[in-house]
């Protein structure tokens, strides 16, 4: 951005790009969404962790407005629920299953579409927004952390509304920064920090008066007001864990930057996909030593701030896992859009871009499909078979996948609320942040953290259950199918349901004080 605060002028072959084709650039655009949304089509359960508790809470919110008497309690101002709208709106379209695999679809494609309109909006290469849209499989959408892909999108649309060039009408500025900055804190509280930072940064930069500040700041106040009442409450609660860095010298490994980049698929394709990134920023930034002038200064800046983030910020912050690396993705996207044009004719570098993507997308899915007919057998059964209003136990003993990075099988259990209401023994309602909370908070009187230790069980917790779905190595299954306190209600797969018949077990919803 020059000190006048216009938009940098984009590289001349970006412009010769964007005038000769636009109708590549929309068919770059589609491509590159439906390779984003494509894997999501070819499985019933998708590897990304959260997505059950997510559906789950959908259920949880139709249960507390029906019954005011529920243990349920509805945060409308949480800085996690617009994500919810769009749950729901799946979930009423193609039930649970269907609707959270089209919801995490249109999530990726979302993700994929900001990324092109970005580019379209400053003038930069549709090629390189199409090698960037590769970077929506990662560790973020694995981990389905739905409100934070939500939050990228979002975040676009209030770059593009703060760096337009206008005149300042005081009303109109100010209804419509309220009206996005409402948006972002909505979708995602970090996406609503990281755009009041970039509002200071760019004011900064563009030098555009006191007058327009003001006028931002008024439409952004009541938002950050909210903010900040929302975080005093959330830090009197167990959410808030001080900063953790868990080594921070492995930072400086290679492996730890496909990781960040991408870390959702095992084995080489993904360090194949970041040198494929990597590669193609080096040659732009070699054609921009030839052709001044080239970069978009001001996305390349905030691409350098948030790849700077995933270096210094903590691996865990207020209970948010994944907190420095979440920054990265996008942070590379931003780089790529802001580069100057490769130095290839323009449909060869677009088919490049376009075959990259789609050669991602093909191995992505059929890995997917792999995961699900081998580490997944026996789910789909065993959630069949669960009665209506189950008190489900979930016990993971195996923990990781030799295909999926992460913890793909942590909160697939959650599945059994979501497809048949019930009780769990943890829940996303147990977080203070969520749109659906108890209220009074759940003590459970069973071992804590059985969902990521089921090392922890006891007998005794057996008795708060009625039902238990395992997922265990065969040898496992026959150990528990002989204790006297279960019976297999499923025998075949990985993931097998129990039904307990041991124990007298309480009434009515499990530990509420």
């Amino acid at each position: 951005m020059d000190p006048r605060g216009t938009p940098d002028p984009p590289a001349a072959g970006a412009v010769r790009e964007q005038r000769a084709a636009p109708a590549e650039r929309v068919l770059l655009a589609l491509a590159a969404t439906a390779a984003a949304a494509a894997p999501f089509a070819v499985v019933a359960f998708p590897p990304v962790t959260d997505l059950p508790q997510h559906v789950a809470q959908v259920g949880l919110l139709a249960e507390a407005l029906a019954d005011p008497g529920s243990p349920y309690r509805v945060q409308w101002l949480t800085p996690y629920g617009l994500v919810y709208a769009l749950f729901a709106a799946a979930r009423a379209v193609a039930g649970p299953v269907a609707g959270g695999r089209l919801a995490m679809a249109v999530l990726a494609a979302a993700w994929v579409g900001a990324v092109h309109l970005l580019a379209a909006r400053r003038g930069r290469p549709a090629t390189a927004a199409t090698l960037a849209s590769l970077l929506v499989f990662h560790h973020a959408l694995y981990w389905g952390f739905a409100s934070f892909l939500l939050g990228w999108p979002v975040f676009v649309l209030w770059l593009l509304w703060i760096g337009r060039e206008r005149d300042v009408r005081p009303v109109r500025e100010g209804l419509g920064t309220f009206a996005l900055a409402a948006l972002l804190y909505l979708a995602h509280a970090l996406w609503f920090a990281a755009g009041v930072g970039w509002l200071v940064v760019e004011a900064a930069l563009a030098r555009r008066g006191r007058r327009l500040a003001a006028v931002r700041l008024a439409g952004v106040a009541p938002v950050a007001a909210v903010a900040a009442a929302w975080f005093a409450r959330v830090g009197e609660t167990s959410f808030a864990t001080p900063p953790l860095w868990v080594d921070p010298l492995r930072r400086l490994d290679p492996r730890w930057l496909v990781e960040a980049a991408f870390g959702g698929l095992r084995g080489g394709v993904e360090t194949l996909a970041l040198v494929a990134v990597l590669g193609w920023l080096l040659a732009a930034v070699l054609a921009g030593r030839r052709r001044p002038g080239g970069w978009d200064r001001t996305l390349a800046l905030l691409g350098l701030l948030f790849a700077a983030g995933a270096l210094v910020l903590p691996d865990k912050f207020t209970n948010t896992i994944e907190f420095n690396t979440r920054w990265l993705p996008p942070g590379l996207a931003l780089l790529l859009v802001a580069a100057p044009p490769v130095r290839l004719p323009r449909r060869a570098a677009a088919a490049l871009a376009a075959a990259l993507l789609v050669a991602y997308s093909f191995v992505t899915a059929a890995t997917w499909r792999r995961f699900e007919r081998l580490e997944l057998a026996g789910l789909a059964p065993a959630l069949a078979t669960l009665p209506a209003e189950p008190r489900l136990l979930g016990l993971d003993y195996v923990r990781y996948s030799p295909r999926i990075d992460g913890r793909p099988f942590l909160q697939a259990f959650a599945w059994g609320q979501a497809l048949r209401g019930g009780e769990l023994n943890f829940s996303f309602a147990e977080f203070p942040p969520s749109l659906v909370v108890y209220d009074p908070p759940r003590r459970p009187p069973w071992s804590g953290g059985l969902e990521w230790f089921p090392e922890r069980l006891r007998t005794a917790d057996l008795a708060h259950f009625d039902h238990v779905l395992v997922h265990a190595p065969p040898e496992l299954h026959r150990a528990i199918a002989a204790r006297a306190e279960v019976e297999p209600a499923t025998r075949e797969g990985a993931w097998r349901l129990y039904r307990i018949v041991a124990g007298d077990r309480p009434r009515g919803p499990a530990a509420h004080p």
